[in-house]
């Protein structure tokens, strides 16, 4: 599995792209926004609006979550994401249902209240529940 861009990739600035059932899918959907001046553009003009627009949002919406949770908070969930992968489909409500699964003694560990957690983690709409996983995944890159 190809975890970056490779120095030639970057300098070329040429890479091979797999279009699978679901990329092709999303490509059908956006492409055809493309205004004839950014045509030339196509496919990677298309991948990067669509994903600078959501690395936008998530910025947006983690800029709020850094104030929202404690240290033992965020210890907490990030223990329980460490073994976890979170597919698009499975994010809303996931880290709210892994934290309501957790056992009394995790809380404890780390010095949380159960209860303000899960009030917490109830409030959060759905472009912070992902932002919460976004920064969730960064955060386990780090530990490693």
């Amino acid at each position: 599995m190809k975890k970056s861009v490779s120095s030639v990739e970057r300098k070329i600035h040429h890479t091979i792209l797999n279009l699978n059932d679901t990329l092709v899918v999303l490509l059908d959907r956006y492409l055809p926004r493309v205004t004839d001046f950014l045509y030339a553009q196509g496919m990677s003009w298309t991948i990067t609006e669509q994903w600078s627009r959501f690395d936008a949002l998530l910025k947006i919406e983690r800029n709020f979550l850094y104030g929202y949770f404690t240290e033992g908070e965020q210890s907490l969930m990030l223990q329980n994401a460490l073994s976890k992968t979170f597919d698009f489909s499975s994010i809303p409500g996931v880290i709210l249902a892994n934290t309501q699964d957790e056992e009394v003694d995790a809380f404890e560990t780390y010095g949380v209240d159960r209860a303000a957690l899960l009030k917490r983690l109830e409030a959060l709409n759905i472009g912070q529940q992902f932002a919460l996983v976004d920064w969730l995944e960064e955060l386990r890159i780090k530990k490693r």
